[in-house]
């Protein structure tokens, strides 16, 4: 048997223990992972079940001192409770969706008599209001109340032991699943020991050119990683570019269509108003047609004044960037019907114009996401400086954007936004708060987008 042979036999020996091994790691992790989610079952039914008992639990303890105490604050968890009660049950119905029959009965008994120990609240509650404290007290003082929540506590206390013993019987399962594992894994690595060094004489003399080949594989990795980088920069300064030659090109717009179409609708106004007056028709016809015309030259100017405000508003280079920002708000959420709250400094910031524009672009890009996709029917603009920062925030009550979008962030109205941030050298992240809707957070540093005062000079120094 030649070297070649040996090679291959203990090659293919060596890939059938790497097979087993893999084998069986898959199927010990297979076990691993359904132990782990049966475990994490039993703990959400846990959960679940534990609301729910808590639930009634906190109610029962709200009625009592609403009816001893006198004081409405001490309904106010009934009142919770009871509005809650439906979401409870709704949890613990899909954490136990696939139980044993034994289990679903005792379920079915729980919920039944929450309800019914629910009635007996709401019940003595009415007795209080009616007839008063003593007839309540009465009222509570009878067992009916005590025997449902035993029952409650009983049928509780079955499931909670049902399910332990499916824990332990979970946790056996998977200790013995560890050692099969360990046993398994333990053998091939073994085997696979054995072949390896039986393979190390044979592959001593192709050690070097492996070695060889491992550093021309680096260094070629690491001119990769080194173009990537290069081109990642130009792809962002490109980026930076292109928005700004956009930003020319807006401003350039409207200037053009201020000058020429603002010029043109202007005139034919004039025009169509001369010969109104010169022809002094009484023809209702003539008369609405003029009227009509004139209209329509109105609505041309009105639309050509928001086409170029949407461009380049004249705001921002006339008056600065907060008032920009409460035309564009108070137009845009009129026109979409929408409430809207703003605050801003109490001073105008003199910022550099890249920041003014890019504050701008961000509120107005986040303004029109909000009335593609959100559905909101109440907006927050907030414009504040925090230490060395500068903070905008827009916050809407709308339906949010879904958790595979926020993985993702590849909307062009996001990346736009973030762009405008970072090249700033600032941050941006947009989330979803606890109370629905959506909220976008952009930092810029001060430093970086304040404008510079003008130095004093300084007068000649006499000797």
């Amino acid at each position: 048997m030649n070297s070649i042979t040996r090679q291959m036999l203990v090659a293919a020996l060596l890939l059938a223990a790497v097979v087993g091994l893999f084998i069986a790691a898959q199927s010990g992790q297979r076990r691993l992972e359904d132990a782990s989610r049966r475990v994490q079952l039993a703990a959400e039914r846990e959960t679940a079940l534990g609301d729910l008992w808590q639930l009634l639990r906190g109610a029962e303890s709200s009625e009592r001192g609403y009816i001893l105490v006198d004081n409405p604050e001490y309904l106010v968890p009934f009142q919770e409770a009871a509005g809650n009660l439906p979401h409870a049950v709704k949890r613990v119905d899909e954490a136990f969706l696939a139980a044993p029959p034994a289990i679903q009965a005792d379920l079915d008994d729980i919920k039944r008599l929450s309800d019914v120990r629910f009635s007996e609240m709401s019940d003595t509650l009415k007795l209080y209001r009616t007839r008063g404290r003593a007839a309540a007290v009465e009222q509570i003082r009878t067992d009916a109340g005590q025997v449902t929540m035993v029952q409650i506590d009983d049928r509780v206390r079955r499931v909670q032991a049902r399910e332990t013993r499916r824990m332990l019987e979970v946790s056996e399962s998977l200790r013995t699943s560890r050692w099969v594992i360990l046993t398994t894994t333990t053998t091939a690595l073994l085997a696979s020991v054995v072949l390896v060094v039986l393979l190390i004489r044979l592959a001593r003399r192709q050690l070097r050119s492996k070695e060889l080949e491992a550093v021309e594989l680096l260094q070629r990795r690491a001119e990769l990683e080194r173009v990537v980088a290069r081109r990642t920069q130009e792809l962002s300064e490109l980026s930076t570019h292109l928005q700004s030659v956009a930003e020319q090109e807006k401003a350039a717009l409207s200037r053009e269509l201020h000058d020429e179409l603002g010029g043109l609708l202007v005139a034919a106004r004039m025009d169509v108003s001369w010969l109104e007056d010169r022809m002094s028709s009484s023809d209702p016809e003539v008369v609405e047609h003029f009227k009509r015309v004139q209209d329509a030259l109105q609505s041309g100017v009105e639309m050509k004044r928001r086409v170029v405000e949407n461009l380049r508003p004249s705001l921002l280079d006339n008056l600065g960037l907060f008032p920009a920002l409460r035309w564009q708000v108070s137009d845009t959420c009129g026109r979409a019907g929408m409430e809207c709250i703003e605050q801003y400094p109490a001073e105008e910031l003199q910022l550099i114009p890249e920041a003014s524009i890019a504050v701008f672009r961000i509120v107005q890009e986040a303004l029109t996401n909000i009335l593609k996709h959100s559905r909101a029917e109440l907006v927050e603009i907030t414009v504040e400086r925090q230490a060395a920062w500068l903070m905008i925030r827009i916050r809407d009550d709308g339906v949010g954007i879904p958790a595979a979008q926020f993985q993702e962030q590849r909307s062009h109205g996001l990346a736009s936004m973030r762009h405008r941030a970072e090249v700033l050298g600032g941050q941006w992240q947009v989330r979803s708060p606890a109370d629905g809707g959506t909220e976008i957070e952009v930092r810029l540093p001060l430093e970086r987008v304040l404008a510079k005062a003008p130095q004093p000079a300084r007068g000649l120094e006499i000797a």
